[in-house]
């Protein structure tokens, strides 16, 4: 007989679980639960009756029919920190104990990590249990308190109730959407005050907030025994019911749930109706009779709040001036599933520094950590503190609302409390409307273990951005890297004030990752972080814009003088779970899988292998700070087909064409505002000199030796051969005619269009008698500067087929070097030593050539984008009509 039993008084009954109970054990075994009629008593093998399960949940209410509801196999972190260990553990709880006990459900656990599982299927199969939006169900299974029985028994009787032989999914819950509701009655309120979007949309809110708390129970009398409820107000007369309002209820709303002393912000900010016009009291009056028809607001599907936002506010000036673009509830999940956040300790610190209506703060409450804010002694406290910020007082607002929706069944329990929930929903969201900067002008350094965020991607306005800046002794210090556009002033922002360790998550626009001037930036990333991976999400993501987007997953540097040498994890995202048109019907998910492949990528990075070819991982070597990091352009175009992402642009309609080019119009655009940026900050050098080619103390030109194509075959060497096409390999040698590699060089070919390429220093190639060199003498040449004024050279003088460069016509070639000047703008020389003699030669300036080559790169760029986008455009063709 189990002396556990016994000692913990467990003989007669367990720990009580609703109607069922609760058995907390590991160490008495399976023969002894069978004795003591606390599991079915039927015939199990000798092996099974040794085996002692860590907890069971029981249904004994009748005795003859003893049912095992649960099992909780309970692992150290240490045996649950790999896929592989999960796997092992997953096994044992399923073949040792749920499927000889006929368990309705299985959990493995570490304490932190909750895996689910249904072990009722036939023979020797199990399936994870997914939640309805199809990621694994993660529900914390506690029972320290009565509170926390209540929340595990409601989230066992649903999977009881849902989960079989057939289905390991949960059922999506019928909850109320007041969309039409809501659209209804913004109607009615914008055609009564011709008020702009937003300004209406938050008198709406405001009356749909009263109603809420209402139904909640929070608002019932105000300080002097008045009833202010919902209610109260309707049964008030028609021409008075807006003036009772504003006396007496939204004061009394006020009250309980004041403003924030910091930015003046709460739950309530605004209505556009005016209580001393009758009419407004009429119309306030038919709005609360059509919140009444409604029904009670008290289970509300939390994607409401954030969708509302996103229909009324997408055509606000003040919305697309800053360039704020609602993030899809999909993609919010997504990220928040990639984040661990469910494994940060207590006290850790979560932060959005553009967090609009809340949603990556507000998404963890609902899935990750529905057990982070209780009431201990009358406070309301957090194990993590949450925070956002935002620039636009409208957004806070919301979130501030948002978040007394995601907390409703807290508040409904605690109506007595609101001042509690105010100063909650004051510490987390913050406007920061007093500053053109909004967040970029707070300097946080080291400050958050999690960063969740879609920050701003615009380049207009950014000059006046970095004017404040510049002007601002502190923040100039503190924004070092000179990013283009906002979205790279929040990148940088992000990073600084992310703790060493910590994580983030966070959206970013592909100028980022291809930008040449953004080169910078790139450079700051490798250096302060490990790149953990890059997800491509689709165009059209987003939609207000049409904007390539991906989602960037980064890991501060402990220590940033170490080098990364893990791969990176990348996913073609081409499926967000609705369409990518404006209608957002529902459609397939590639975000779960792309999270699942995540978390198995991390447990072994090395040894990871990509299930299929949407998700693949790099060598980190590739990502180099002068090269473009858009992953989705590194699959072949043949892998893109079978992806359907290039066949899918051959066919189309006139309606799709139609927003194609409206999409292509505001590509354009941000195309002429980035070009007009630089063109303010093109360098101007104080003085130039132009260097001939023939001038052997700046350049060596040589052609290459005859090498013909059987020479190539009959070679098995790694040395690249260049011939007429100076960018891609001939073929390939085992020796070369070039002894000296610490020089640059530029290429050009001979015949054909001559063009040109570089070669950096210690890179080894081989030229033809079809391939020139020119081999840069002086340390002070760009060879980039070069590359593109030989560009320029050949458009002006008109070399290519018809007029060959040989190196006779090249050696007449003059270059205009920028040079530096003294005090009085003379150009300064240097005094060097060439064949024994001493000679002077131009102190060149080598940080202007790289403005300048930074520039003409930048405009290439921007023209390279330009043409694949058109030649999308021009390929396609119009379907049949039918």
């Amino acid at each position: 007989m189990s002396e556990e039993l016994i000692k913990r008084g467990l003989q007669k009954n367990g720990l009580k679980f609703g109607n069922y109970e609760y058995y907390n054990i590991g160490d008495t075994n399976i023969n002894s639960l069978r004795a003591y009629d606390i599991i079915p008593n039927k015939p199990y093998s000798d092996e099974v009756l040794r085996k002692k399960p860590d907890g069971i949940l029981v249904d004994r209410s009748n005795k003859s029919n003893i049912q095992v509801l649960v099992v909780v196999e309970h692992k150290q972190p240490s045996e649950f920190d790999t896929q592989i260990k999960k796997e092992v553990a997953i096994k044992q709880c399923i073949e040792n104990y749920c499927k000889p006990l006929k368990a309705k459900i299985g959990i493995v656990t570490d304490g932190t990590d909750y895996i689910w599982l249904n072990p009722q299927l036939k023979n020797n199969k199990f399936d994870i249990i997914l939640r309805e939006d199809d990621y694994p169900l993660h529900n914390p299974f506690l029972y320290g308190d009565s509170e926390e029985i209540e929340h595990s028994l409601e989230i066992v009787k649903m999977v009881l109730s849902e989960i079989n032989s057939t289905n390991s999914k949960l059922i999506k819950r019928k909850l109320l959407n007041p969309s039409e509701l809501a659209d209804k009655v913004w109607q009615t309120i914008w055609l009564a005050s011709g008020e702009n979007p937003d300004v209406c949309l938050a008198t709406f809110v405001e009356i749909f907030i009263f109603k809420f708390i209402s139904d909640l129970n929070v608002l019932t009398e105000n300080e002097n025994g008045l009833g202010v409820s919902f209610n109260e107000t309707l049964s008030k007369d028609r021409d008075k019911c807006l003036r009772f309002y504003f006396n007496y209820v939204r004061p009394h709303i006020k009250l309980i749930f004041p403003a924030s002393e910091t930015d003046g912000t709460s739950i309530i900010n605004g209505t556009v109706l005016n209580p001393e016009i009758e009419e407004h009291n009429i119309l306030f009056h038919s709005i609360l009779r059509e919140f009444d028809n409604f029904g009670e607001l008290t289970h509300i599907e939390p994607e409401f709040k954030s969708r509302l936002y996103e229909h009324f506010l997408k055509k606000s000036i003040s919305q697309k001036n800053w360039g704020q673009f609602f993030t899809p509830r999909n993609i919010v999940k997504s990220m928040v599933e990639l984040s661990d956040i469910e494994n940060l300790t207590d006290g850790a610190k979560v932060h959005d520094p553009a967090c609009g209506v809340g949603g990556f703060i507000l998404e963890p409450i609902l899935t990750k950590r529905q057990r982070d804010f209780r009431f201990s002694n009358g406070e309301l406290k957090s194990k993590i503190i949450y925070t956002g910020h935002d620039r636009d007082s409208k957004t806070i607002i919301l979130a501030k609302a948002n978040m007394l929706l995601h907390l409703n069944e807290l508040v409904s329990r605690n109506s007595g409390s609101p001042q509690e929930f105010a100063k909650l929903f004051n510490k987390t969201f913050r406007s920061l409307h007093s500053s053109l900067l909004g967040s970029l002008s707070e300097i946080e350094i080291d400050k958050y273990d999690l960063i969740l965020t879609n920050p701003p991607f615009v380049v207009t306005g950014t000059s006046k951005f970095k004017e404040f800046i510049f002007d601002n002794g502190t923040l100039k210090n503190y924004y070092k890297i000179n990013a283009i556009g906002v979205e790279g002033l929040f990148l940088e922002k992000i990073i600084r004030s992310t703790k060493p360790g910590g994580k983030i998550l966070t959206i970013v626009p592909d100028g980022i990752l291809n930008r040449v001037s953004d080169k910078k930036i790139r450079e700051f990333i490798k250096k302060e972080c490990l790149i953990d991976a890059i997800i491509s999400l689709p165009e059209n993501a987003f939609y207000t814009t049409p904007k390539k987007t991906y989602i960037l997953a980064l890991t501060k540097k402990v220590d940033n003088t170490i080098e990364q040498n893990t791969p990176i994890y990348s996913y073609m995202v081409t499926k967000t779970g609705e369409t990518l048109d404006t209608n957002r019907f529902l459609d397939e998910n590639d975000l779960p899988e792309m999270v699942k492949y995540f978390k198995y990528f991390k447990a072994d990075r090395f040894s990871f292998e990509p299930p299929n070819l949407k998700c693949k991982v790099w060598d980190f070597s590739l990502f180099q700070s002068d090269t473009h990091w858009s992953i989705d352009r590194w699959w072949t175009e043949e892998e893109r087909i079978e992806l359907g992402l290039s066949e899918s642009m051959n066919v189309t309609t006139i309606s799709d064409f139609t927003i194609r080019l409206e999409n292509e119009k505001m590509l354009l655009t941000q195309d002429i505002e980035e070009l007009n940026n630089l063109k303010k900050i093109l360098p101007k050098p104080d003085h130039v000199e132009s260097i001939s080619f023939s001038n052997k103390l700046y350049f060596e030109l040589f052609i290459g030796k005859r090498i013909l194509k059987k020479h190539l075959i009959l070679n098995n060497g790694d040395i690249p051969v260049y011939s007429a096409n100076v960018k891609t390999p001939w073929g390939y040698l085992e020796t070369s005619n070039i002894i000296d590699f610490n020089s640059n060089y530029v290429l050009w070919g001979i015949d054909g269009n001559w063009e040109f390429s570089i070669k950096n220093k210690g890179v080894m190639f081989r030229t033809t008698d079809h391939c020139g060199a020119i081999k840069i003498l002086n340390e002070s040449i760009n060879p980039e500067y070069l590359y593109y004024s030989l560009n320029w050279i050949k458009t002006k003088k008109g070399l290519d087929r018809g007029l060959r460069a040989s190196l006779t016509n090249m050696n007449k070639i003059e270059i205009d070097f920028p040079v530096k000047v003294d005090e009085n703008g003379i150009p300064k020389t240097l005094k060097i030593k060439s064949k024994g003699k001493t000679k002077k030669i131009f102190d060149l300036d080598f940080e202007i050539q790289a403005e300048i080559a930074a520039f003409y790169k930048t405009f290439e760029e921007v023209k390279t984008r330009i043409k694949e986008r058109m030649q999308h455009i021009l390929d396609l063709e119009i379907e049949p009509l039918q």
